[in-house]
């Protein structure tokens, strides 16, 4: 089997969780080079994780050819640009999320994509688990009846004294919607689409520079189910996702913790008539492995990828939900 070898642009903190560990158990992809802002950061750090190459600019490990495709690792609003150029420097691009930071950026992204005719991958690792077509089935078989609510908690403590994380910056897409409520966006999406009747969203922005601590959204889904999320940076943390039925209340709980290495998830579902409870598990995954062979297939033409229009969707919407809740601050100060 051919090896493909991987360039990383950017040394931040999420290459090792997201890259170097899950890419040891792939024995057909291979981590060949990294840049950094600087020479020096660059060959330090494929010094310490054992990197073959470092390079001082990111157009310049763009031009190398031994690179098959390249992960994008930088600051939020570096994303589309840097997607761009490695687009036309011919190379197949797995960026972290957000693949943008609004959907003017990505039609331009979409649109160099669809001229070169080459693979772009937005990194929501959780969508490489069984768990969300398992969810999909239940809801499309109406194996509980019909779903009338669903109702989603994601909330990771942050600490940043020094507020210098991008989390904190507005600029940057800081705030725990943009962060955290991509993953809800996602769920939703996947497992029910994003047909909307309506919908609402509410936060204080008393975070770091006047960012989303915490934020509240409602979806009014087509055929009258409402989905929920409470996500923050503030709350003890928490990941779930309960879809009530007629008949049961199913959750998925801790679906964060894949991507943290290979651990186990399972769906429990409560009956509501006898009480009864059962569980669907999975065996042991990494999100991160798990999308690494997704998009290798890919570029193999193996799978048919996750398409930019699904992005496209998302962010229109997490557009929308921002400026709501941001009005609604507005119209409460007035």
């Amino acid at each position: 089997m051919t090896i493909k070898q991987i360039g990383v642009l950017g040394c931040a903190r999420i290459v090792e969780r997201a890259l170097l560990q899950p890419v040891r158990q792939l024995q057909h992809l291979n981590v060949y080079a990294v840049a950094g802002r600087s020479g020096q950061r660059a060959a330090e750090y494929a010094n310490q994780y054992g990197i073959a190459r470092s390079f001082g600019s990111y157009e310049e490990l763009l031009g190398c050819k031994e690179i098959d495709f390249v992960y994008i690792a930088l600051s939020n609003e570096l994303h589309q640009e840097w997607a761009i150029k490695a687009l036309q420097y011919g190379k197949p691009v797995l960026v972290e999320k957000p693949v943008s930071l609004n959907t003017d950026e990505l039609a331009k992204l979409m649109a160099v994509q669809s001229a070169v005719q080459l693979p772009v991958l937005e990194g929501l690792m959780v969508q490489h688990h069984p768990w969300q077509q398992e969810l999909r089935r239940m809801v499309e078989e109406r194996s509980y009846g019909c779903v009338t609510e669903v109702k989603s908690y994601i909330a990771v403590p942050f600490q940043d004294p020094q507020q210098l994380n991008y989390r904190s910056l507005p600029e940057c897409g800081g705030g725990v919607f943009y962060d955290l409520g991509c993953y809800w966006l996602q769920f939703i999406q996947a497992v029910f689409g994003l047909d909307l009747e309506g919908f609402n969203a509410q936060s204080a922005f008393d975070g770091p520079n006047g960012c989303d601590w915490s934020f509240r959204a409602e979806l009014n889904l087509a055929g009258g189910i409402r989905a929920e999320l409470l996500t923050s940076f503030e709350l003890p943390a928490g990941s779930r996702h309960t879809i009530e039925f007629e008949r049961a209340a199913v959750t998925v709980e801790h679906f964060f913790r894949p991507s943290m290495g290979s651990y186990k998830l399972a769906i429990r579902i409560e009956h509501k008539g006898s009480g009864k409870t059962e569980k669907i598990s999975f065996d042991a995954q990494n999100y991160f492995t798990n999308q690494l062979a997704f998009f290798s297939d890919i570029i193999d033409g193996n799978r048919d990828n996750i398409p930019l229009q699904d992005s496209l969707a998302r962010i229109g919407l997490l557009e929308k939900l921002m400026q709501h809740a941001r009005a609604s601050i507005q119209v409460s100060h007035t």
